[in-house]
């Protein structure tokens, strides 16, 4: 079995499509087609149904992806743990993180982590926590610096806990509640009655986060559902229209301000969430990637984070 072969069957599994798998793998899309023609030949099989929007594993194709994983995963970690046997400063490390504070995270750590291992490279990913999740799974990634929140947690996923953080909700300055948040609520995270709040329209982040199952649980905790203004993939966006006295929004601590014309509070019940860097359990972890985990971790201790 030719492991290059392996890995171009698997990406088309992943793609769900031969001309986006041959994009990624830089092949043209005749020749990734040619490839899994060749191989059903072989097999006297066919390892996909060819629908119209996507190819779907059959149940011989199943057997023969579940042996492919196995076979890169191997490979994978052979390679990684030879890797630190020979004290090799080589290398790459996938890793997924959010676009926007994930993206600042690695910006500021990525200089110390070069200057001791100046030949590692990264493949970063950028995702929303859910999809995180599932490319840690699917092992697209090693780590993924994602949250989680009470009962979120995968059984199959390791966590290291590096800060834990509030949902708050932010009201423009010139709302008529805004007195009620008291002095220094940056500090306080008074709580506030939802309830108040139902006549209002929301910015909201979009239904794919976590962050947006949690502000969700919380409207059904006040007994109604939100008018929506508009929804945004960008915390940062929602965050700008409550600065811009626009209207009301949930989003983490992280993005607390004291010097932003607003006001916060938290609602009942309260509602938390854990900033971690996660990994499947087992998985060998090299030294370059624990020091990135170390990193992480050290980033997220910084009262200014």
């Amino acid at each position: 079995m030719d492991l290059r072969q392996i890995e171009n069957i698997v990406a088309i599994e992943q793609e769900q499509s031969i001309s986006k798998a041959a994009e990624r793998l830089f092949l043209t899309q005749s020749a990734l087609n040619q490839q899994l023609l060749r191989l059903e030949k072989e097999l006297g099989i066919q390892l996909f149904e060819r629908k119209k929007h996507a190819m779907i594993p059959t149940f011989a194709g199943k057997v023969y992806l579940a042996t492919a994983h196995r076979m890169i995963d191997m490979k994978k970690e052979t390679y990684k743990i030879i890797h630190d046997i020979s004290n090799e400063t080589a290398g790459e490390i996938s890793v997924a993180y959010s676009p926007e504070r994930g993206s600042l995270l690695f910006s500021h750590i990525y200089p110390t982590f070069r200057r001791r291992y100046p030949n590692v490279t990264f493949s970063i990913h950028e995702a929303h926590v859910k999809k995180m999740e599932t490319m840690l799974l699917q092992k697209e990634v090693t780590l993924a610096c994602l949250t989680y929140s009470q009962g979120s947690k995968h059984a199959a996923i390791e966590y290291v806990d590096t800060k834990k953080e509030l949902m708050v909700l932010g009201l423009p300055a010139s709302h008529p509640l805004a007195h009620l948040a008291g002095e220094r609520s940056w500090e306080t995270f008074p709580s506030i009655d939802l309830a108040l709040l139902r006549d209002e329209a929301f910015a909201l982040v979009a239904k794919t986060t976590r962050l947006r199952t949690m502000i969700d649980d919380s409207f059904r905790a006040a007994g109604f559902l939100p008018k929506v203004l508009f929804e945004s993939s960008s915390t940062a966006t929602v965050v700008n229209m409550v600065k811009n006295q626009v209207c009301p929004a949930f989003f983490p601590q992280s993005y607390v301000d004291p010097s932003a014309p607003m006001v916060y509070f938290t609602t009942k019940p309260k509602q938390s969430w854990v900033q971690t860097i996660a990994y499947l359990k087992g998985e060998y972890l090299t030294k370059p990637e624990k020091y990135f985990i170390e990193l992480v971790k050290q980033y997220s201790a910084s009262p200014s984070n």
